[in-house]
């Protein structure tokens, strides 16, 4: 035997390694060639996971024996696995595809989530998902507002599977680009269909950018051919993705599409109670947790809000009970604007009343134009749009036309009055 790998494998084996990350280590079989350690593995499945669970390990006891360079994975499809228990409490299934892969699935997880009437169907078809990727739903389009458990939920999916793989919009437009500058695009797409369940959060930020887009079409397509699941997460509902292909559209309303809403009192009651105890039942009276569950909950931003209020509190011997009573008066009386695109569309559609269609259409009159310059002006003011995207909304005008109306807007007189009395009216509302 090679005397570098004879010393690499004694100081694997003191790693202190766990029963998992010894499995996984029984997958490879090592080789040291011209200084490089070679990982053979008979799957990108194996490859995966091995860069998921013990890859760091392996690394660090290869750079402290000085004659090896590199870490190179080689696959082999002929190597066989050897079988190697895997045993833990939480590990409720074991699958095995052909004598080759094993996915570990642990629903235990999901228990975890706080589960209601406004998120039961989203998290039953995410279970199913991660117990058959690519049997049903198949993609999953998960939507809902801002602060509702959509990334979470993606969260919980990812460590209930060893073969899954979340991603954010953010990390995929920026891993697109750099492998298309980089001539290294392969490596990116190898990396997300490598496993079983991909996850992509937040996909609207994807509007208007085509090429990503394609690439998303393309990935969706893969996954499907070959039988994995794609569970995709957006703030807004697959009809309302604008710039958007078609043919992607098409393809995620034949999967399943569900939503997540603002977390019902009956989520807010039981985490309150769970809460409480936690705190030997002396942070809350029943007639405080009964008070509370009334109040209107928007996110679990807000929920974790209160909650942390309601610690702090008894820390500091604030009592609970005027807090609780004053978060009442304020749910009372709260009377808040979401000021979305389609909002905004609305009330300059019925201020000039100017069908929406018209004022995304062609027409050049002066009064569709006014209308056209405000919807520009308030979509810019009060919405994270970029110029490119608030044109999709105008029958997919260019960012420079955008800009040309943008600046009109900004030099009209009757534009900034306009905008004025938006304004005024938004803060009449939120102050009723």
């Amino acid at each position: 035997m090679n005397h570098n790998l004879q010393i690499f494998k004694e100081k694997i084996l003191q790693e202190n390694l766990s029963k998992t990350e010894t499995y996984w280590i029984d997958q490879i079989d090592f080789q040291i060639v011209d200084n490089d350690l070679n990982l053979c593995v008979n799957s990108e499945f194996v490859k995966t996971s091995i860069e998921k669970k013990v890859f760091d390990k392996i690394l660090n006891v290869s750079k402290s024996i000085s004659e090896i360079d590199n870490c190179i994975f080689i696959l082999d499809p002929s190597k066989k696995v050897k079988k190697t228990e895997l045993s833990s409490p939480l590990v409720e299934e074991v699958i095995v595809f052909d004598e080759k892969e094993v996915v570990e699935v642990d629903l235990s997880v999901f228990n975890n989530l706080l589960v209601g009437s406004s998120n039961n169907l989203a998290i039953t078809a995410a279970k199913n998902v991660v117990q058959s990727p690519g049997s049903r739903f198949n993609p999953l389009f998960i939507h809902g507002k801002p602060g509702v458990g959509k990334t979470h939920l993606l969260k919980t999916m990812e460590e209930s599977s060893r073969s899954s793989y979340y991603i954010d919009s953010e990390s995929f437009l920026e891993s697109y680009v750099s492998g298309i500058k980089n001539q290294s695009i392969d490596l990116f797409k190898n990396k997300i269909r490598s496993v079983d369940i991909l996850l992509i959060d937040d996909i609207q930020f994807f509007m208007g950018k085509k090429g990503v887009s394609e690439e998303l079409f393309h990935t969706i397509n893969y996954f499907l051919n070959n039988n994995k699941a794609v569970v995709l997460v957006s703030d807004q509902k697959p009809q309302d993705l604008l710039g958007f292909p078609e043919r992607l559209i098409s393809r995620i309303l034949n999967g399943l599409v569900t939503d997540i809403e603002q977390p019902s009192s009956e989520i807010f009651k039981d985490f309150l109670i769970k809460i409480n105890e936690e705190n030997n039942k002396t942070l809350l009276t029943e007639s405080n947790i009964e008070d509370l569950s009334k109040i209107d909950i928007s996110s679990f931003r807000d929920i974790n809000g209160i909650v942390n209020s309601l610690v702090i509190n008894k820390q500091t011997g604030v009592n609970n009970t005027n807090y609780i009573l004053g978060l009442v008066r304020s749910s009372l009386n709260q009377n808040t604007v979401v000021l979305t695109p389609e909002y905004i569309f609305d009330y300059v559609s019925n201020v000039h009343q100017i069908d929406k269609e018209l004022i995304s259409s062609k027409n050049r009159s002066l009064e569709v134009g006014a209308a056209r310059h405000l919807l520009v002006a308030l979509m810019r003011k009060h919405t994270d749009l970029s110029l490119s995207q608030i044109g999709l909304y105008l029958g997919n005008r260019s960012h420079s036309t955008v800009l040309s109306y943008l600046n009109k807007a900004k030099s009209s007189a009757v534009v900034l009055r306009e905008i004025n009395s938006f304004d005024n009216k938004l803060n009449m509302v939120e102050a009723s």
